[in-house]
Order: structure tokens, then sequence, then C-alpha cells
């Protein structure tokens, strides 16, 4: 939950920046903060799956992959991504829901 706390901070931050600096409109940012999240959902499934068939290549089928949970064969950063992921998308959505009720 922290991460996603901070995520949201720093990529506010970093949204907020970028759209004073480069004259962007909000929607510009937003979409890019969406396609970020996008690609770090992507980017995380595809390591959890490198990480498993890299490892314990016994696990690699589609059926059997959530039995390493826990066991320390995907790094901790890996998951990590998904939870910047939502951090990404939290960032994007926010404003406009805060401006559609207000």
């Amino acid at each position: 939950m922290m991460i996603i706390i901070v995520g949201v901070f720093v990529l506010s931050v970093v949204a907020f920046r970028l759209t004073n600096t480069l004259h962007l409109a909000r929607w510009q940012v937003s979409a890019g903060l969406l396609l970020l999240g996008a690609l770090l959902y992507v980017l995380n499934a595809y390591l959890i799956r490198f990480f498993i068939q890299r490892r314990a290549p016994q696990f690699a089928n589609d059926r059997d992959w959530e039995l390493t949970a826990g066991l320390g064969i995907v790094p901790k950063w890996v998951s990590a991504l998904v939870l910047l992921a939502i951090s990404a998308i939290i960032t994007a959505v926010l404003p406009w829901v805060v401006a559609l009720f207000r």
C-alpha cells in the first residue's frame, strides 16, 4: 500500500512538472500515465513468466504457476511494478474524477 501512495505522490509531482515545462494539456499527461500503467502491467506479466520459466521450469505451464507464490522465484521488485502501474492509473484518473464531482 505504501508503494502505491508514494507512487501516486511522485507521479503527481512529475506530471505537474511535465505539464508546466512542456506546456502539455492535462489530457495528454493523463494519457501518458495510462500508457505507462499499461506498459508496467504488461512488463510485470512478462517478467513473472520469464523468472518462472528460468528458475522453476516445472511450474512454467499455465496451471501450476500460482504454486510458486511465496517461494522467492520471482523477485519482489517485479511485483512492485504492478503497484507502480496502479499508481500511474490512479494519478491519471483521479484529477478527472475530482473535476467531475466539483
